[in-house]
């Protein structure tokens, strides 16, 4: 059943729109630059209050108490929020270019001035306006295309990355990172447990997996299971029958002396025959991925080039022979709590492959690659948000590469800061590997802006560097170590114009009327009952480290939309990231 609904019509409705799109455009554009202001942010779920300009966030907490502009402002967050899953960086940038093209937009349809052009008298309709937008910021687009220069060394991405994270030591480090792993690597920003950043550079494919037993330690100094030139075998049946798994396994006897298993689960006679093998002179490494999906099991049998043992396409396990193992250089499986404390360096479908032309043998691309390029077009597809962070950390894992970026200072304040500093920068390298860079401090933008004159983007396409300007006394100079990601720019201009273009049509409001708060002791309940939620999800390996805090801030938002707490604002998910 439908709520009741309170509408406002005509000049009230764009006048709310207004007010809803201000509150981001000033909030986010105050933070914009070198000089940028922070904004202080309320106490939220698990989390005291928060210092940050990281225009996003700031932006994300928004929540005006009037329904109308409420509405209106979500409607202008999508913007930046699309930035932010796109690239992860630009989401300031979108929002000053979507927040004065729009003051400009409504001063002309409202009171048939112009501030874009000398030319434009009276009145226009918003059906032509809208037209005007987005053929211009079509244009826009190409331009910053043209501009975009390749990144060619790790001294270029150096510069980007500390403009993002307002410190060279931290940029070098961050650009260091991303360019080790490189375009399909990923790199994780967590928090420390130390007054200090640490980093660790990842090699090979890890994955969520333990050791079944700690027999089969055998590096107890580290707590290490370790394999060194092994083939592997990779199922997802169940290996509990161990006489039927004696029969398999004897058929590989005449080819290697020592094997590594992949399986969901491992019986204990099984584990013992294993052990026992070993007093014989033939070494079992059991590995158990209890969280594997379908999708998991394949990506690693891609990567070590094994045939995947299917029970759900029907294979049988009797009919494995030898031609069904993979093979990799190393593999070390860890016995602690981690959740990716497995890790395979060497896979032979990581090589690239041999193929007879004429009487020539070329190098083709590896297994891997083809896997790659193959999921890189499947995430294209995909439209979720949660299936995109799944496919592109398998990518990552295929693509062998990976860090992960800790972050401790002395305060949480001043920790919390820097995380959302250091995700900036990560976001910002990886999207100039992929799309290159332009020139930075929004000096692009307004060059594109004075070659193609008066238009209806002019004055929005020159508020940011305007921003930058006006933020600092005295102005800031940009020079050629200021670039920008091309990528962060094009999408800015992208989505700040397809979100005003529709919203300059609308002159009529709709929302729902507030319902019945959420009582105190019910949002208690519902909170331990998320709490509840994610530990099992950790406990079963469906959610990371890093993405804890952004689940919970999910659920925050979700409990107090449905509480309508009588504050002017209330929590929004934070930096939904990679």
């Amino acid at each position: 059943m439908s709520r009741p609904t309170k509408t406002l019509l005509g000049a009230k409705a764009k006048h709310a729109v207004l007010e809803g799109v201000n509150l981001i455009y000033e909030t986010a554009g105050r933070t914009l630059g070198p000089e940028g202001k922070n904004a202080l942010l309320y106490h939220s779920y698990n989390r005291g209050p928060r210092i940050t300009n990281d225009g996003y966030t700031v932006a994300e907490v928004q929540e005006p108490q009037n329904i109308h502009v409420r509405l209106a402002t979500q409607i202008f967050k999508e913007s930046c929020k699309k930035t932010n899953i796109k690239v992860g960086d630009g989401t300031t940038t979108t929002a000053v270019i979507g927040g004065k093209l729009f003051n400009d937009a409504y001063a002309l349809l409202n009171e048939g001035l112009s501030d874009f052009t000398a030319k434009q008298t009276g009145k226009i309709g918003v059906q032509t306006l809208k037209k005007q937008i987005l053929e211009t910021a079509k244009l826009v687009k190409e331009k910053i295309k043209e501009r975009a220069r390749k990144v060619e060394t790790v001294e270029e991405l150096e510069k980007i990355a500390i403009i993002s994270t307002e410190d060279r030591e931290i940029g070098k480090t961050v650009a260091g990172m991303a360019w080790k792993v490189g375009i399909d690597g990923a790199i994780d920003v967590v928090e420390g447990y130390k007054d200090q950043i640490e980093t660790e550079l990842i090699e090979g494919m890890s994955f969520a997996a333990k050791i079944p037993a700690n027999a089969f330690i055998n590096r107890p100094e580290k707590l290490q299971m370790l394999a060194v030139d092994c083939p592997v075998f990779i199922t997802n049946y169940a290996l509990d029958n161990a006489a039927d798994i004696n029969k398999v396994f004897q058929r590989f006897n005449a080819i290697t002396s020592k094997l590594i298993v992949v399986a969901p689960s491992f019986s204990e006679n099984v584990m013992v025959n294993m052990v026992n093998a070993g007093k014989q002179g033939y070494f079992f490494y059991p590995v158990q991925v209890p969280s594997f999906r379908t999708d998991n099991f394949k990506d690693l049998a891609i990567y070590c080039d094994a045939k995947f043992v299917d029970k759900n396409e029907g294979m049988k396990f009797n009919a494995v022979t030898p031609e069904y193992l993979g093979f990799v250089e190393k593999l070390t499986v860890n016995s602690t709590e981690n959740k990716e404390d497995a890790r395979a360096t060497g896979g032979r479908g990581a090589l690239p492959q041999k193929q007879k032309i004429g009487e020539d043998e070329v190098l083709m691309a590896s297994k891997v690659q083809n896997r790659i390029e193959e999921l890189k077009g499947q995430l294209n597809e995909t439209r979720q948000d949660n299936f995109k962070l799944l496919m592109q950390r398998r990518i990552a894992g295929l693509a062998s590469a990976g860090g992960v970026i800790r972050v401790g200072d002395t305060t949480k304040a001043s920790s919390y800061y820097t995380k959302l500093k250091i995700e900036d920068g990560v976001f910002a390298c990886k999207a100039a590997l992929r799309g290159g860079y332009v020139k930075g401090g929004g000096l692009c933008l307004k060059e594109i802006a004075d070659e193609l004159g008066e238009n209806v983007l002019k004055n929005a396409l020159e508020e940011p560097y305007k921003r930058i300007q006006d933020s600092a006394e005295g102005g800031v100079e940009i020079t050629e170590d200021i670039i920008d990601p091309a990528e962060a720019v094009y999408w800015a201009v992208e989505h700040a114009t397809q979100v005003v273009a529709q919203l300059v049509t609308v002159e009529i409001i709709t929302p729902e009327t507030e319902e019945t708060m959420l009582g105190d002791s019910n949002l208690m309940v519902a909170r331990a009952l998320g709490e509840l939620s994610l530990v099992m999800k950790r406990h079963f390996g469906l959610i990371k480290e890093n993405e804890e805090e952004q689940e919970r801030e999910r659920m925050e938002r979700m409990l107090l939309d449905d509480r309508n707490d009588t504050s002017d604002i209330i929590e929004l998910s934070n930096h939904d990231k990679f």
